[in-house]
């Protein structure tokens, strides 16, 4: 594990941790730097329908979404692909594609029987709920945050899909957002995805941290992430769920309705979204500071350590020169 300790001079070394609170993944790190001082923002990313119309029981099936990255050169890079991954299997989960990952979670398909025997599409993305930096004592930065994921149920406007001015909250997409949100921490150490986007939410912190607060960064800090691949596909099929039921009626023993032809009624649930962090809504250009313990004890992963520093002597050979 690296973590990033402040020198005297205002520079930044790079530096050995065994404290997976103040680790940070260097490469999205690097990436995260060139976003920010490219583009004044943090990376983000939408899965979109590519024709914009409600998908129905008639229409879903051939439907296609359309991965769209800020910047575009994200598309092909391991960030782009986190952020993919993670959108992805959150949607899969929501649908019930997946066994939960907490015991006594329950998919969108799962909830109220009434809510579903209505089609219905929305969104849900990731955000970051709360960011804070932290410095402990001996000067290891730590970016602190809590994450979480927000839902919107979506309608048919006259230029596509777009958001409904009000989602009830018993709708069963905000519903399962609100218990992603709360176990958040603990789905993340089950589910790699979504740690890797929590360890990237950590990058987005740190390098927004480090370029508003006039510390001294080379270039070798800008320059740590692998190339993006060359051939990428960006249309992936449409996620939905398609539910059939019909009803029937028995007088004197005798079916007058068997759920054949028109007895069946089909319903269809689709939904979109991303990861849109919202990191610029904090300030974070005053660290709090903090004593080493009170940060051990913080940490839920890994074992305490008596200092975040495993050694303060020397730093790593990938961390950019003075």
């Amino acid at each position: 594990l690296c973590c990033l300790k402040v020198q005297n001079d205002y520079t930044v070394q790079v530096a050995p941790t065994l404290e997976p609170a103040g680790a940070v993944n260097l490469e999205y790190l690097s990436t995260a730097l060139q976003v920010r001082r490219c583009e004044g923002t943090e990376p983000l990313f939408s899965l979109d329908p590519i024709d914009s119309i409600m998908p129905t029981a008639s229409n879903a099936e051939g439907s296609m979404q359309i991965k769209r990255f800020e910047p575009e050169w994200l598309a092909g890079t391991r960030v782009g692909e986190v952020m993919f991954q993670a959108d992805y299997h959150l949607k899969e989960l929501s649908m019930g594609g997946f066994e939960q990952p907490v015991l006594g979670m329950k998919s969108c398909m799962d909830m109220d029987r009434k809510e579903n025997d209505e089609e219905w599409s929305g969104r849900e993305w990731f955000i970051v709920r709360k960011a804070e930096m932290q410095v402990s004592e001996d000067g290891v930065l730590i970016p602190f945050l809590k994450m979480g994921v927000e839902a919107r149920e979506q309608v048919q406007g006259p230029d596509g899909l777009e958001d409904s001015p009000v989602t009830r909250p018993n709708h069963p997409l905000v519903l399962y957002a609100e218990a992603f949100t709360k176990n958040f921490d603990l789905i993340a150490e089950r589910k790699g995805v979504v740690y890797q986007l929590r360890e990237l939410a950590k990058a987005s912190i740190m390098a927004k941290y480090l370029l508003e607060s006039g510390l001294r960064l080379g270039e070798p800090w800008f320059q740590l992430a692998a190339a993006e691949s060359p051939a990428y596909c960006m249309e992936v099929p449409q996620l939905w769920n398609d539910r059939c039921y019909s009803t029937i009626e028995v007088k004197d023993g005798v079916i007058f309705s068997a759920g054949k032809g028109d007895d069946v009624v089909q319903r269809r649930q689709s939904m979109y979204g991303g990861v849109d962090f919202g990191i610029d809504r904090f300030r974070l250009s005053a660290p709090s500071r903090v004593a080493t313990s009170v940060v051990a004890g913080r940490a839920a992963l890994g074992r305490p350590a008596s200092s975040l520093m495993a050694t303060t002597a020397a730093g790593l050979s990938m961390g950019p020169a003075r």
